[in-house]
């Protein structure tokens, strides 16, 4: 991930030109829409290349991601910044379109619902073995299902990073790229995270045995 990403980002998120235009955009002016398509054009390209690792998938997934902005902006809130919504936006993207491509394979796909939480807080991911028992199955099913309920209450900064790192697997320069920010910024958000997502899995009466 370039620089030029991480500038692009920093002013999505950081002008307030952005947020006059996603209002502009929410009451139907396309060239304010268009105005936003070309502040994140770039980063959005640079995450699905990353994610897909083919220019062509990541160009068609690009536009796809964009549709979906256009459809959905008017659910914008506000609830957090514009960059944060459309990032998590493109994620989810790229990920239907890497299994409707066959990018993911079963192992890989079983492994994204399947995420238990070591001692440290940190996010596990572990394949679906077919020779677990039924109740052991449903058992991480669960445990994946409140850690994701979990993951979307911790406020924003911490969210984010846990979903770019222990999630999306990306390299701590290139989250802290994304996300204007250093290194040493960035290990001690998510060790912040990672001790807050412990600790409300323990308050909801979830183990370091039941988590590992």
């Amino acid at each position: 991930m370039s620089n030029q990403v991480a500038d692009t980002i920093k002013e999505g998120v950081d002008s307030p030109d952005v947020d006059e235009l996603v209002k502009r955009a929410q009451d139907g002016n396309m060239e304010a829409f268009d105005e936003l398509v070309q502040s994140f054009q770039v980063p959005i390209y640079n995450l699905a290349l990353r994610m897909l690792n083919n220019t062509s998938d990541a160009s068609d997934l690009t536009q796809e991601i964009f549709v979906k902005m256009y459809r959905s902006i008017a659910g914008f809130q506000g609830k957090s910044k514009f960059s944060t919504w459309l990032f998590m936006l493109a994620i989810n993207t790229c990920r239907s379109g890497m299994r409707k491509l066959g990018r993911i394979s079963s192992m890989e796909v079983g492994r994204l619902d399947q995420e238990t939480v070591t001692d440290e807080g940190a996010i596990r991911h572990e394949p679906v073995d077919s020779g677990d028992h039924p109740d052991r199955i449903l058992e991480r099913k669960e445990l994946a299902s409140k850690v994701k309920e979990v993951i979307a209450r911790l406020d924003e900064e911490f969210r984010l990073v846990v979903i770019l790192r222990d999630v999306e697997c990306l390299a701590y320069e290139e989250i802290a790229q994304v996300l204007d920010c250093s290194i040493g910024t960035v290990k001690s958000r998510l060790a912040r995270a990672r001790m807050k997502l412990k600790d409300k899995l323990v308050r909801e009466g979830l183990t370091c045995d039941a988590m590992t």
